[in-house]
């Protein structure tokens, strides 16, 4: 959907516009371009055809080397933790000649997101917010319950979403609940190292994955107050927005490329002391603190996080760059 407004948005500038696959490796320029909107990170099979090209890097995560450093510490913890063997996933080619030729980049997230590129690349970049559906329901509840419960919303990459650091905090305290949505259990090793805490602990739920907008998604909003993602390596995940606009309040570390502003928290690290110390905070604070940071969610999310914010963006982002391209 997102793909198709870009290219629309491109036509009111006046672009003929092709399109090509991002897994698709025959492609081969049928003309010449005048700029190249591409997430592909290589794309020396048709460097070529580019040559004299303005060329744009669209990222949706940070810069990849930052991404394999952080997801190596988070499994090294891991095995030091558990004494265990483990397949390190979610690694990313470092090897990026397109970003690195690039003369912009655009990308989602916020400034630290960005900030990751131009530690690697010194060229105007570029941000946008991702959205979430705007006919999803915000769901009011009893806050005196639903603080006690947290849900995490995600889908692969357990270990890089940080769903080891919560499975070695929720066992201690009985009275809080985690719900987990996600495709944990697509990760046997993972399974079998977090068997007991995720199938054998009463206040740890293993849902999995599940449609948003359901009704066993709204069943599980109602059930909780806070949406908890200590992910190390992201962009601006749609998961996370999908579930503020249910009013979830967001509990979020800085890689999540998300400002939480007056409205969620954000971890000061991602060491499992702060987001331990964070979750029994968050867990007793009063029922009218957490109703009125449920609101303000849903407002920010109706406001910063919507599909006529995201196209005005890229709007605003175009002209900037057709301004510097017919300098």
């Amino acid at each position: 959907r997102q793909c198709k407004q870009i290219a629309s948005i491109l036509g009111e500038f006046g672009y003929i516009v092709d399109v090509a696959d991002i897994n698709d490796a025959n492609f081969k320029p049928a003309r010449i371009y005048d700029l190249v909107l591409s997430h592909r990170f290589n794309l020396n099979n048709i460097k070529k055809s580019l040559q004299n090209s303005i060329k744009i890097y669209l990222s949706t995560g940070i810069n990849h080397i930052i991404s394999n450093r952080n997801v190596k510490k988070r499994y090294e913890n891991l095995i030091e933790r558990r004494k265990c063997n483990l397949k390190i996933k979610s690694l990313l080619s470092e090897d990026m000649p397109f970003v690195l030729e690039a003369d912009f980049i655009i990308g989602f997230g916020n400034d630290f997101i960005m900030k990751t590129w131009q530690e690697i690349v010194k060229v105007p970049t570029y941000l946008f917010n991702n959205y979430g559906f705007q006919k999803t329901k915000f769901i009011d509840k009893k806050f005196i319950d639903a603080r006690r419960n947290f849900l995490f919303f995600a889908s692969s990459g357990q270990v890089l979403k940080g769903l080891d650091l919560l499975l070695d905090i929720f066992p201690k305290y009985p009275e809080l609940n985690l719900y987990i949505c996600s495709r944990f259990e697509k990760e046997k090793d993972f399974c079998q190292i977090y068997y007991n805490e995720l199938f054998k602990t009463k206040n740890i739920h293993p849902v999995g994955f599940i449609l948003v907008n359901s009704d066993e998604f709204y069943r599980l909003i109602n059930k909780c107050a806070y949406i908890i993602y200590p992910s190390c390596s992201e962009g601006q995940p749609g998961a996370v927005i999908q579930c503020m606009y249910t009013g979830l309040i967001p509990i979020l570390t800085k890689e999540s490329g998300i400002d939480t502003e007056d409205f969620g928290i954000t971890f000061s690290n991602d060491t499992i002391e702060e987001i331990e110390n964070t979750i029994i905070k968050l867990s007793q604070m009063p029922e009218e603190w957490c109703k009125e940071r449920s609101i303000k969610t849903r407002k920010i999310a109706e406001k910063k996080y919507s599909e006529e914010a995201f196209m005005e963006r890229w709007r605003e982002i175009l002209k900037v760059l057709h301004r510097n391209i017919n300098k």
